[in-house]
């Protein structure tokens, strides 16, 4: 802070108030949240979260299903077709969404709607790549202001993060929120 300033200096995607003091905290703006699913529980408490701090900012929902091992997932869960133009030679991939994939979609968007979320909420499912490379590229692809996760993992008498919550945090230069809760 130089001697002209009237306060501290903010990193982008923070503002003050019109009534701030020079003690009082920087307001945090947030316009797009990422919040990765699983279909579990604990991913439910880390989308409340998000829930809750996007009916305080307006933020967009944006949540991430990652899907690893293909292979292994029911054929009518996800299929994607190659479909050609009748007058363009450019062929337009089309992903549908069937059975308990579509359905969890379904619920997380009526979850988040019946709690009063008024901005956007999208649902992304992503396959191929390791979880947190997933992350981490929709992260940065959407510009995200902050990821929430869930992470229940305990390793040792001291808590540890759970592997892909923690290669999140250590891969990414977005602000990472851990809902952790013991069971």
């Amino acid at each position: 802070m130089n001697a002209d300033s009237t306060g501290p200096e903010l990193a982008p995607g923070y503002e003050t108030s019109q009534d701030q003091t020079s003690s009082d905290i920087p307001k945090i703006q947030y316009n797009g949240i990422l919040v990765p699913h699983d279909g579990t529980e604990k991913s439910d408490k880390a989308l409340g979260h998000a829930i809750y701090l996007s009916k305080l900012s307006g933020a967009e929902i944006i949540i991430l299903n990652v899907i690893e091992h293909v292979k292994n997932t029911d054929s009518s869960a996800l299929i994607a077709t190659s479909k050609v133009q009748p007058d363009s030679t450019n062929a337009k991939l089309e992903v549908t969404i069937y059975g308990g994939v579509k359905t969890m979609v379904e619920e997380k968007i009526r979850l988040c709607k019946q709690a009063g979320v008024k901005s956007q909420i999208s649902y992304k499912i992503q396959t191929g790549k390791p979880p947190v490379d997933e992350i981490i590229n929709v992260a940065q692809v959407m510009n995200v202001d902050l990821i929430i996760m869930a992470s229940s993992k305990i390793t040792s008498s001291i808590k540890v993060h759970g592997s892909t919550t923690r290669k999140v945090i250590n891969s990414s230069n977005k602000p990472v929120l851990v809902i952790h809760e013991q069971k």
